[in-house]
């Protein structure tokens, strides 16, 4: 082989063939960017297409250089087949890669291949090796037969599909890399061009194909293009989408949240002529964490508010290259949310104060802070007169005295007594009254309590000041109302607490007097009972025994006086409701002894009562009997769970009591036939209400009533040290909302 054209494409394919296998270990290292894989692919197997191109020239045997024409052939047919399928995942259509498709695909590339391979069966392919001098270079060249002409027309045609499928992408609305694209389809047009120059015989020889070199030229300029030039990435989106002359600041980031475009609201917000390429964090530290957690921000000396709005910038295989970033100006929102905010802190330490004037206080300094209103005042109304409670030193430094009181009988009339009568919002007009240099005002009944006005220098009272003004006098007529409550409501609980003491006063004089009137009358008796005849005696006895139960009477009234004005805290113990029972059974039995009397207890029941439990229970016993019209009096006590209550049932065997009685037998002005003797049931409804208990009855069969009174269970000490602590303002709660519709 002579030196000269030969050496030079040797060389040339050297580098290829360098250039395709470095561009393949680069997209094997880059596998984020959009068809890396498919592009190291093709840069490989355009290497080893150059590689073959070497053994080509340097091979002078006509038989070998067939066979390497052959592998020539094949590498170059698979260079358009994976071209194909990177412009198919590179346009993001990689849901066409199908085995369906791919089949036909390579089988059409590869049709010139399978008629080498085959050519000893079909002879439909003509290949000759014969030695050609051009240039002082004798090399092997290869000549083809007609039918290649539509082979390379088939060729061809793939490449172009390639290209096409590349050049409606650049045009599509969705591609973030139209120069990315654009370099691409340039690179791919020196082979294809290089190529078409050799089938046409235009070569320095016939046996040197240059384009396997063009072709690893354009594989380094579209391996530098898709690795390692930036600026034709996601850049390009802001020529189609920024738009310059939006009023909020729009801004264009890369991976880096880098600057790679902005519009000129950008530039202004961030005080930068042209913040191209710089980063974001550095022009405006922390702006970039506030934009991440989508949270509503200013930065710098600005009072504007920004909510930020970010669109991730995705390339054609739903891969984030970068976002665009919105900064919608929501000052004016921001504003509305803070003067919110401070009115629902400010709400509490509205209710809170404990006079009209803290109130008034509050609502003026909230008016002028918070409302950036230039004053304020509170006028509340006091026997016919609207009167200054608390003034801003604006309106008391610039307004007549006499102006600032209000009644019916001004001349003219009064703007602040006509809202107050009108009890309508009013925006009035200061330039008349000497006011300067208060202008406008706007007057705001607050109820019967009086008015407020807020003043302002504008010429007019923005509709968003005027709903807050709105929602501030509703704030302070409730902190007024709270006010005037609370002052009722001490009233009424001094008055109720020197009632309760007098009532305590009588009560103890009228028990002491009692007991001692019943000590003499029980002594006069002893006394006397020596004169009187033993037949007479019985009528002693009876005076006594009457003296023992209007002393216990009397203590018993104490107990329910004490229990009645007594706390939930102070009333309620856990008291044993089986010893209780027994007690007041046996009670029973000593008064009645007709009575039959049966009690089952299966466990240790607690409630939640006090020491009168007895007289209570007692007193449903007494119904029973008393009401009773069985020859043999019978009365059955049974003890039921229901969750934390426990229901205590009093069945007997009376007549029954019918369901008009049910409803009426507990009102205080039943006569005392109808309740037995005692308290009767009005003292046992009461008692149970104190217990946060519920009492009714209901019809036994086949005959007679059930009381039933349900106690809430008490918690032993033992159960106690067992179960978790208890909220006893959660159960006091649920204890007086538990009802029964019987």
């Amino acid at each position: 082989m002579d030196v000269g054209i030969g050496t030079v494409a040797i060389l040339g394919n050297v580098g290829g063939a360098l250039v395709g296998f470095a561009i393949a270990v680069v997209a094997a290292r880059n596998q984020d960017v959009p068809a890396a894989r498919e592009y190291g692919w093709l840069a490989g197997a355009g290497g080893c297409w150059c590689a073959i191109s070497i053994w080509q020239i340097v091979v002078s045997d006509p038989a070998a250089v067939k066979t390497v024409y052959l592998l020539s052939r094949t590498a170059a047919m698979q260079i358009i087949g994976l071209w194909i399928v990177f412009a198919l995942v590179y346009t993001g259509r990689q849901s066409w890669l199908r085995p369906s498709s791919l089949v036909p695909l390579f089988l059409a590339v590869n049709a010139d291949v399978l008629l080498l391979l085959t050519d000893q069966a079909h002879d439909f392919v003509e290949v000759i090796a014969v030695p050609v001098t051009q240039l002082g270079t004798t090399l092997v060249a290869i000549q083809r037969g007609p039918t290649f002409a539509v082979l390379l027309a088939v060729s061809y045609g793939l490449l172009l599909l390639g290209d096409g499928l590349l050049l409606e992408f650049l045009f599509r609305s969705q591609n973030v890399y139209r120069r990315q694209t654009a370099a691409i389809l340039v690179g791919t047009s020196l082979p294809i061009f290089v190529a078409v120059l050799y089938d046409f015989g235009y070569t320095p020889h016939p046996a040197i194909d240059l384009t396997p070199m063009a072709f690893s030229v354009n594989a380094a300029l579209v391996g530098w293009v898709l690795f390692k030039d930036e600026s034709l990435s996601v850049t390009t989106l802001s020529g189609d989408t920024l738009v310059d002359n939006l009023p909020d600041p729009v801004i264009a980031l890369n991976d880096d949240c880098v600057i790679i475009d902005y519009n000129a609201a950008a530039a202004s917000a961030l005080d930068h002529p042209d913040p191209d390429g710089e980063s974001l964090d550095d022009l405006a530290p922390g702006i970039v964490e506030h934009i991440e957690r989508g949270e509503v921000f200013s930065f710098g000396d600005s009072f504007t508010y920004y909510n930020p709005q970010t669109t991730s910038l995705t390339d054609q295989s739903g891969t984030e290259r970068g976002r665009l970033v919105v900064l919608r100006d929501v000052t004016g929102q921001q504003r509305r949310q803070d003067r919110l905010e401070a009115l629902q802190a400010a709400t509490q330490q509205f209710i809170e104060a404990e006079t009209a004037e803290g109130v008034a206080e509050m609502a003026v300094e909230f008016a002028t802070a918070v409302l950036d209103k230039n004053a304020a005042g509170v006028f509340i109304e006091n026997d016919r007169v609207l009167e200054p409670a608390v003034i801003s030193e604006s309106i008391e430094q610039n307004v007549e005295e006499e102006l600032l009181y209000g009644s019916p009988t001004d001349e003219p009339e009064s703007k602040l007594w006509k809202t107050y009568e009108t009890g309508e919002i009013q925006a009035v007009s200061l330039d008349q009254d000497g006011l300067d240099p208060l202008d406008n005002a706007l007057m705001l009944p607050l109820g019967s309590h009086g008015v407020m006005a807020i003043t302002s220098h504008d010429s007019t009272l923005a509709t968003e000041d005027r709903r807050y003004a709105a929602i501030l006098a509703q704030t302070t007529q409730v902190a007024l109302d709270q006010v005037e409550r609370e002052r009722e409501l001490r009233q009424s609980r001094s008055s109720v607490q020197r009632r309760r003491e007098q009532i305590e006063f009588f009560n103890g004089v009228l028990r002491h007097s009692l007991h001692n009137a019943m000590v003499v009358i029980r002594g006069r008796t002893e006394h006397i009972r020596e004169a009187v005849p033993r037949s007479k005696q019985r009528h002693l006895d009876s005076i006594s025994d009457w003296c023992g139960k209007l002393t216990e009477m009397s203590e018993t009234i104490r107990d329910i006086n004490n229990t009645v004005t007594a706390s939930e805290a102070e009333r309620l113990d856990a008291v044993d409701l089986n010893a209780t029972l027994r007690r007041s059974i046996e009670s029973l039995r000593i008064e009645y002894d007709s009575v039959t009397v049966s009690c089952e207890l299966d466990e240790d029941y607690s409630v939640q009562a006090n020491e009168l439990l007895e007289e209570v229970l007692l007193s449903i016993f007494r119904n029973a009997v008393e009401h009773n019209d069985a020859d043999i009096p019978q009365v059955t006590v049974s003890v039921q769970q229901a969750s934390d209550w426990l229901q205590v049932r009093i069945a007997d065997n009376g007549p029954g009591m019918s369901d008009e009685l049910k409803t009426t037998v507990f009102e205080r002005g039943l006569s005392p036939d109808q309740t037995a003797g005692g308290f009767g049931l009005y003292f046992v409804s009461v008692m149970m209400e104190l217990y946060s208990g519920t009492l009714w009855f209901e019809d036994n069969h086949p005959t007679g009533t059930v009381a039933v009174l349900e106690f809430q269970q008490a918690v032993t000490g033992s159960e106690a040290a067992d179960d978790q602590p208890v909220d006893t303002e959660t159960a006091a709660t649920e204890a007086q909302t538990k009802s029964h519709n019987r």
